[in-house]
């Protein structure tokens, strides 16, 4: 479709009609329905004694009814992506009767203008009784205007809603912390390493010990060990060694 932009734009401007007529049938469903009971309340003044009326509230109820079909089904899909249910199945709902009135009413006029039958004759051509297909009809124009009302009402979920940019600084806090916390082991176990391992031998480590003591005969341990920068143990070893040696020699 991206090959011809022209149709795109069509596309996009029927989609936008098609919402803004799903939007604007519930003035339309509200009028009919205040318009059907003041008609009842005053003994059918209002629509069954003005002809003019009944045209204009049957206008109006055929757009906001027939004109929301499309803008229903793709908010039943819409809902069922963004995984609410309720909207979801009462926009699924809500579209299977609209679907299925509009079926029969075209069939029936089909039969009508195929046939040059009376509209009481194609009645009888459909498989369901005309009351019924009034209530289906009646139950559709109340849920259109439900599901109009839901749209702008929030569903709470079980789960706490976070904000993408609140979810991502969370996870950027929680990552930080735990580099730390391995850093810290990290330096911890290599110092404890380092308390466990013994100093390294070096070969030389007797001789210089003999050259000192050769020079400061009565030098002690703690002495000789920083002097030659080596530890205590290594420094008593190798003087322990060398005092059994001298008298060998």
């Amino acid at each position: 479709m991206k090959q011809f932009p022209s149709i795109e734009k069509l596309d996009t401007a029927i989609l936008y009609t098609l919402e803004l007529a799903a939007s604007l049938s519930i003035l339309l469903l509200a009028f009919g329905l205040i318009a059907s009971m003041a008609n009842v309340l005053t003994k059918g003044s209002v629509l069954s004694d003005s002809l003019t009326m009944q045209r204009i509230w049957a206008w109006t109820q055929c757009i906001a009814i027939d004109a929301s079909v499309a803008g229903t089904i793709i908010r039943t899909f819409r809902y069922f992506q963004e995984n609410e249910r309720l909207k979801f199945w009462l926009y699924a709902l809500l579209s299977t009767l609209l679907l299925f009135t509009a079926a029969i009413v075209s069939n029936i006029e089909s039969v009508q203008q195929t046939l040059n039958l009376t509209l009481e004759s194609a009645y009888l051509h459909v498989f369901i009784p005309v009351e019924l297909l009034i209530w289906i009809r009646s139950v559709a124009i109340v849920l259109l205007i439900v599901a109009h009302a839901l749209r702008h009402v929030p569903i709470e979920q079980n789960e706490q809603v976070v904000h993408p940019e609140h979810q991502q600084l969370a996870v950027s806090q929680e990552l930080l912390e735990a580099i730390r916390l391995v850093i810290v082991q990290e330096i911890q176990s290599e110092q404890t390493e380092q308390k466990m391992l013994p100093e390294p031998e070096t070969p030389d480590n007797c001789e210089r010990v003999k050259a000192y003591l050769s020079e400061h005969p009565n030098a002690k341990t703690r002495e000789v060990a920083k002097a030659l920068s080596i530890s205590p143990a290594t420094a008593n070893k190798w003087m322990r060694q060398l005092e059994h040696e001298t008298p060998a020699g």
